[in-house]
């Protein structure tokens, strides 16, 4: 590592991140990196690849296989109201929606004894840790942007079969700073499509490519709005976690 490359954060949080997060995005090339992005004049996402140390990817793209408690989602969502949601049969039925999907309904009994093999369980445990119940993912995009995010967080196990997509939506809810989607699909390949398109307040698009073991983190703004592309992939896949993050104190 060169003297340009160093950590920036304290000691004691760099070995936290290090559990975690690939080395590459612990260092001062890094965090300049993401410093400038959220600094810049217009709004854009920020895409990582290789980010998650390659054994937690690896587990958490298993472990997201063998949940048993998928279920069938759809939504409409309008500006400035609150979602119109469906589940199971009546996801593939309701009229004009705008949001299909596959989702886990409730999360936290993934982790009821014998709900996932014990590896599994692990692996999602390990995941918590990082994001929610520890201060790392945190400390790690405050080292990038300076701010001071609040702990807890809104999360959503997202999984997609073919011509499921999101349409173009704001996300906006007080306080609400990021949209952070952890890519874990290990057999996604480009043409299988699904990418996060990204619209900002000057009209410039961007699309994100959900690879394997990549992150993407979204402004949300007033002035930009942000969908999902159909999958095309055979079967399910595009297999994601995606997190709100909030300012703390919002």
């Amino acid at each position: 590592m060169t003297t340009g490359e160093t950590l920036q954060q304290p000691a004691a949080v760099a070995a936290a991140a290090a559990q975690y997060i690939a080395p590459r995005h612990l260092t001062g090339v890094a965090f300049t990196a993401v410093r400038d992005w959220y600094h810049a004049e217009h709004a854009s996402p920020l895409h990582l690849t290789d980010f998650l140390v390659p054994h937690l990817a690896a587990r958490l793209s298993a472990a997201l296989r063998a949940v048993p408690t998928w279920a069938r989602h759809s939504s409409l969502i309008e500006t400035d109201q609150e979602p119109m949601e469906y589940w199971g049969e009546e996801a593939d039925t309701a009229a004009g929606v705008t949001a299909t999907q596959f989702r886990v309904p409730d999360i936290h009994a993934l982790f009821a004894e014998g709900t996932l093999a014990t590896p599994h369980r692990q692996a999602l445990e390990d995941f918590f840790v990082f994001t929610v119940l520890s201060d790392t993912f945190r400390d790690w995009l405050k080292e990038g942007t300076g701010l001071v995010l609040r702990k807890r967080t809104a999360m959503e196990l997202a999984a997609y079969r073919n011509s499921d997509g999101l349409g173009d939506h704001q996300d906006l809810m007080p306080g609400r700073v990021f949209a952070v989607n952890f890519y874990l699909d290990d057999t996604y390949r480009p043409e299988h499509g699904g990418r996060l398109g990204y619209r900002n307040g000057a009209g410039e698009e961007f699309h994100v490519v959900p690879r394997f073991n990549s992150v993407s983190v979204i402004p949300i703004r007033e002035d930009c709005w942000h969908w999902v592309e159909p999958f095309s992939g055979d079967g399910v896949g595009r297999y994601t976690i995606a997190m709100a993050q909030h300012l703390e104190g919002s």
